[in-house]
Formats: C-alpha cells, structure tokens, sequence
C-alpha cells in the first residue's frame, strides 16, 4: 500500500518586537542588500469557532484572511515539536468570501469537527501591516515578515509588533541564524504566542496566569540529541509563557514558573552534558544562572514574607517593630519584582533566550567531537535514560542516609540532587510504561516530591537566620527553629519510602 502523503507543514520562528522597533530590523542591511523583493500588504483576517471554542480545544484554527479582493482559507493544526522553530500542519485554499468553505475541509485536521459547522462563527479579527521581504541566507530561502498587528475581540483590542522569519527552503538551523544577526538591530523576543492564541484571550478578556510545564513526550528509539532538543523547546516554551505574564504583572507563582523552567532547563543541559559538550554549553549554563538568580531574590522574599512573616501576625501583630520588619520586607520584596520585570525586558536577557534557542537547534554540538561524540548523540536515549535515572538515585540514596547528621548546606545539596531526579523522572517518565512502571513512576515523584518540600522548609528555617538580625526577626527565627526536629523526622519517613521503592526503569 502506498504511504500516505504528510500534510504540508510551515515552519517559522516568531520573534516579538514593539511595533515602532520593526522598522529597524527592516533597515538591517541583510534584508536591504540582499532581499529579491519589498512588498506590503494590509491583511483583514477573522478567525471562526464555536462560541464553546470547539475547535481551539482540539488545536485547530480556522480563518479566513482578506488582502485586497483576494481571499485565503486556512486551517492549521498544531502538532508536537522537537524544535524550538514553530512547526504545525497546513492547509491553504483560495474561497469567494469571507466565510469558511467547508468542501475544501475535506482531509484537513478539521474534517472530523465538521459535525459542528452550524455552530462555527466569526470569533475574533486581526488586521495586519505587513511588510514582506524573501531573502537567501546561507542555503535557505526564508521570509521575512514584520507585522504590525491590532485584535479586536468580545472583550478588547490588544496591538502588537511581531516578527515571522518562515523557511520556503532550507534548514530551521538558519532561520536562528537570522534572527540572531538580525538581534543587533533591536532586541528580539523570542515567541511561541500564535495570533490565534492572542486573538482567543481578547475574545474571552481572559489574562492567563501561571503556566505549569507540559508533559515531554519522548519515544525509547528516539536518538539522544533529538531528545534532547523536544525537552529543551519544553522548557523555552515554559519560561517564555511565563516571562510575558510577569511583564503584564508581577505576579509570584509566573515568577516561581519562570525559575523552574530554569532549572528544568539547566537540569537538561546536566542530564546530556555528554551529548551537548561543545565550547557553548558552560556558558549557557552560566547565563541560564544568572537568569534564575534575578528572579530568586523576589521569590526568597515572597516566601520568607507568606511562609514566615505574615503567619507570625497573630502573635506579633501590635508590636510596631514587628509591623516595620513586615513593611520593610514588602518593599524590598516590589524592589526585587521591579528588578525582575526590568531584567526580563533587557537586551541581554532577550538576546541570551535566543542565543539559546540558536544553540538548543543550531549549535557546534550538534556536528563535532567525532565519532564517540556522534555516537552518544545518535544513541536511542532510553538507555541513556535508564543509566542516569539510575545514577542520580544511586547519588540520592548514599548522601541521604545520615539527614539528621547534615548540616544545613549539605541537606540543601541533597534537595538539589532530589530536584534534578524529580526533573529527570518527569522528562524520560514516557520511555517507562510496561510492567506496572506506571504505577511505580507515580510512587517515585510522590516521595520525591515530599521529601523535596520537607527539605526546602528546612533550607527556609536556614536562611531565615540570616534575614534580618532586628529582635523581632530573631524571635520569628527562634519559634522556626522549634520545627526543625519534626521537620528532619519527616525527611527521614519520606527518605526511607525513597529508598524502598522499586526503580520504575527497570523491567
């Protein structure tokens, strides 16, 4: 039987800029030197659901987009990625009007959602100016597309500036390339938002809040470097739909969503050290840091407020002092957020996430070391899987079984350690399903997860000594401390469950 044709796909790489900004990545002199050809257009596109957003739910989106007398229906459908580059299923035909023509649905991503077309209506329309350039680069064909674009949904109308570098030929490898020569013109964001997803938050007035990781779905024949790449697009997307929620507000759980996109990210780059080693990696890591530690300080003080301060209202509550320690930490705590938000909006805080998209898709590792390099990056990462799950445990179990001798910096390393299995397990936890690993898998980030809390309140009490050394910090501190031998007794119950349980790799 003859294999079925793939759907036509488009592959681009989004990149966010303020509108009065796009001008000058336009001036950028590879696209006026070497461009074959400068058109605008004025696009009007309305975009149709149901009012339940039947089709959204599914992953699918439909419009119809007007430029000039001519009209384009398009249905697109999202589809998992290795790549940082977006990657999704596309269907183009040209229609009579602006409404949908559902006989040319027909094997399309939405030909099964027919069933619902007396319910599909016009949700929300984007206009867009456009600005069009097709340059060669390297041995890609890309475009360029700047857009200046405004929404306007039920609810609102929100404007943005966005940058669209699509491959008509090529590798995805060079559109990084691009955007990172085109980066000096202005700083690019680096952007996973479709306007389709824009459009449906103006259409509800609904303004997304934390944003928790997707599960990583890998496959046991899948080679290393491929894995390594779907994790560390996970992780990107993570950060940055977390990132453009703290610069709309300060808000503390995007921040903690953003630091542990962070970690998840620098516990990857760990996990295949071997298979990404190249003379980018350690620098990476080290701006991947720098990174996490801006953010940690307003997170540390939002926690030392929640966890400790506001708690000891009731005992300290008509003391004055105590009511200018609580004042003075919340205003080094919208100190810290406003640093936060500043650095998250700094040319080098966007130049270092698409510096890092370009090394996760592009960089030396992918092609040097020789032989013993291309065979670890080509090697199927279930076995890579299962020898470092099971070395980190190894790790786990050895430094945790004398918690109650640890000093608090030692304990702390062992949290450390907790957190990079914990991240390992959700990563390779698709590798592992027969043979009750299922089952075994949710036991393991159960106790993981436990003994991870119960150590990070031990780290608080820990850092909490170091605060503030005022009198009523000192009293605060003292009743924390009080928790410790119940806390350290917790640790020992939840680390020897750890330890009991059947490793859930293993057949």
């Amino acid at each position: 039987m003859q294999a079925r044709p793939s759907p036509p796909q488009e592959v681009e790489l989004k990149l966010e800029a303020m509108p009065s900004e796009l001008g000058r990545v336009l001036a950028h002199p590879l696209l006026t030197e070497r461009s074959d050809s400068a058109r605008t257009q004025t696009l009007h596109s309305t975009y149709f659901d149901t009012p339940d957003h039947t089709l959204r739910q599914a992953g699918i989106s439909l419009r119809v987009r007007r430029d000039g007398e001519r009209r384009i229906q398009t249905i697109k459908a999202a589809r998992r990625s290795n790549s940082v580059a977006v990657a999704r299923n596309e269907w183009e035909h040209e229609v009579e009007s602006d409404s949908p023509d559902y006989a040319l649905a027909k094997g399309t991503a939405l030909e099964p959602l027919l069933e619902h077309s007396d319910r599909i209506e016009p949700v929300f329309h984007v206009t867009t100016e456009r600005r069009l350039r097709d340059i060669a680069y390297g041995d890609s064909a890309i475009e360029v597309a700047a857009d200046s674009c405004t929404i306007e949904g039920k609810e609102r109308t929100t404007s943005f500036g966005e940058l669209e570098l699509e491959l008509k030929d090529g590798t995805p490898a060079e559109l990084f390339q691009l955007a990172l020569a085109l980066s000096t013109a202005t700083p690019l964001r680096l952007s996973f938002k479709t306007k389709a997803e824009r459009g449906y938050e103006a259409a509800s007035g609904e303004q997304p809040t934390r944003i928790k990781a997707a599960p990583v779905v890998l496959k046991r024949k899948m080679t290393s470097a491929t894995a390594f790449q779907t994790i560390a697009a996970s992780c990107l997307q993570h950060l940055m739909a977390n990132e453009a929620i703290v610069r709309r507000v300060p808000e503390a759980d995007a921040v903690h969503q953003m630091r542990v996109a962070l970690r998840r990210l620098r516990a990857a780059i760990t996990l295949f050290k071997a298979v990404v080693e190249d003379e980018r990696r350690d620098p990476i890591r080290a701006e991947l840091k720098w990174m996490a530690n801006v953010l940690g300080e307003a997170r540390d003080l939002d926690v030392y407020i929640t966890t400790v301060l506001e708690p000891a209202r009731d005992r300290f509550g008509t003391d004055q002092s105590y009511k200018s320690l609580l004042a003075e930490y919340q205003k080094r705590r919208d100190r810290a957020y406003d640093t936060a938000r500043e650095t998250i909006s700094s040319p080098r805080f966007m130049t270092s996430v698409l510096e890092t998209a370009a090394w996760i898709e592009a960089g030396d590792w992918l092609e040097g070391g020789g032989k013993a390099a291309r065979k670890l990056r080509t090697r199927p990462v279930a076995i890579l899987a299962g020898e470092e799950l099971g070395r980190r445990r190894k790790k786990i179990i050895k430094r945790g079984r004398h918690l109650v001798e640890l000093d608090p910096e030692e304990r702390h390393q062992v949290r450390i350690e907790i957190k990079k299995l914990r991240y390992a397990t959700e990563f390779f936890e698709s590798l592992f399903k027969g043979g009750g690993a299922k089952k075994r898998k949710r036991k393991a980030l159960s106790a993981l997860e436990a003994l991870q809390e119960t150590l990070g309140e031990l780290n608080d009490i820990a850092v909490g000594s170091h605060m503030d050394s005022s009198p009523t910090a000192d009293a605060i501190h003292q009743e924390q401390i009080t928790r410790v031998d119940g806390l350290l007794a917790d640790a020992v119950g939840q680390y020897q469950k750890l330890a009991s349980l059947e490793p859930f790799w293993r057949s």
